[in-house]
């Protein structure tokens, strides 16, 4: 009798099949992980890097107006007697991430969200929805310009020297129409033969011409009047030069104020402080460093910036031992003025004044009103 071959059982069939199974998914198991955490990193990084509708402001430097800036001499006066000065009367700036050309990320805002030197704002509390970096540069150029016209005639008034009203040209925008043939600060005498009274008449008179032929303008620049022609282009059918027209002022002296690419209108109180520097016997100052910030108009009204800690903190760091702030501002400077800097609140430029010479006689900020002084009222 012969045995007969025992036949091969379930068992042991499936066990190495669940084995193989086991071995392969082990395997897989840590090229799977390593794929999802590639994935993963991407993912993290690509939103770290995503650009988001915020801006930060951070400190900008703080600059002598009686001094140099980019190696050229910022505060310039022609035609008029001037006095040697010292001391610093500073104006203050902002430097601003994400404006219109520009993006930061979500990494970039977190961080500035735990330092106090910095701020965090919508894109759209900053800059106008759809406005573009040209634009930006364009508004500004023509801030700056008109918040230094002001700045001279408020220190002029101050002084009793005469001047008269213009309109001019305060920014011209760099592709526009006009940008080989006008200049910011030329002023506008006629238009085709006939004047205007204001900027709005001139750009009745510009918006008359047909829209992509050139404009007959009669133009000042530096003193001697000048007959020009000037292109257009057709911007939904009305006749555009480029250029933002202003109120201005033309001054029995020339004053040139020179600080580069820096926009808009916050330091005109300082400019003005400084024209009367340069304009009066004496140091202003008393030799002290006085940064400060703040709009100024015609009827010497110190207004209200924006980036007040900002600023603030960019004088101390530049050594500034004083600081003229506006009261308007005053609920975001109480709490946030920094060590060894002492603050005072004005709202008008003889306040202003009267702070930076008693400063320049007592040495000290005692006696002046402060930010906690006009909270408190």
């Amino acid at each position: 009798m012969t045995d007969q071959p025992t036949p091969p059982t379930r068992t042991r069939g499936v066990r190495p099949l669940l084995s193989k199974a086991v071995d392969d998914a082990q395997f897989a198991r840590p090229r799977l992980a390593l794929v999802s955490l590639g994935l993963l990193c991407v993912l993290i990084l690509g939103g770290a890097l995503m650009p988001v509708p915020y801006v930060i402001e951070r400190p900008g430097p703080a600059i002598d107006v009686l001094g140099e800036y980019q190696d050229e001499k910022i505060l310039v006066i022609e035609g008029a007697e001037t006095y040697p000065t010292e001391g610093e009367l500073m104006m203050t700036t902002v430097s601003v991430d994400g404006g219109p050309g520009y993006r930061v990320t979500p990494v970039e805002v977190i961080a500035a969200w735990f330092d106090r030197t910095k701020q965090v704002l919508p894109r759209e509390a900053v800059f106008p929805e759809g406005q573009t970096r040209e634009q930006t540069t364009l508004n500004n150029t023509a801030a700056m310009s008109t918040s230094q016209q002001g700045a001279v005639a408020v220190a002029l008034e101050e002084l009793g020297i005469e001047y008269r009203d213009v309109v001019m040209v305060a920014g011209v925008q760099e592709d526009g129409a006009a940008a080989d043939t006008l200049e910011g600060g030329d002023v506008l005498v006629a238009v085709d033969g006939r004047t205007a009274a204001d900027v709005e008449g001139f750009r009745s008179l510009i918006a008359a011409v047909p829209a992509g032929e050139d404009v007959p303008l009669t133009i000042r620049r530096g003193g001697e009047e000048m007959d020009l022609q000037v292109p257009t282009a057709d911007v939904d059918g009305t006749a555009r030069m480029g250029v933002i027209l202003s109120a201005g002022y033309e001054f029995p002296m020339d004053v040139h104020l020179a600080v580069g690419d820096i926009g808009g209108p916050s330091a005109g109180m300082m400019f003005s402080l400084s024209v009367y520097d340069e304009l009066t016997p004496g140091a202003l100052t008393g030799g002290h460093a006085i940064a400060g910030t703040g709009t100024i108009s015609e009827d010497g009204t110190v207004g209200a910036i924006g980036g007040i800690r900002q600023k603030m903190v960019g004088a101390a760091d530049t050594d500034a031992e004083f600081f003229l702030a506006p009261s308007a501002n005053c609920q975001d400077v109480v709490g946030y003025e920094p060590d060894d800097l002492q603050v005072v609140a004005v709202s008008t430029f003889d306040e202003a004044l009267t702070a930076t010479e008693t400063i320049a006689e007592t040495g000290s900020a005692e006696g002046l009103p402060t930010c906690e002084d006009v909270t408190a009222k």
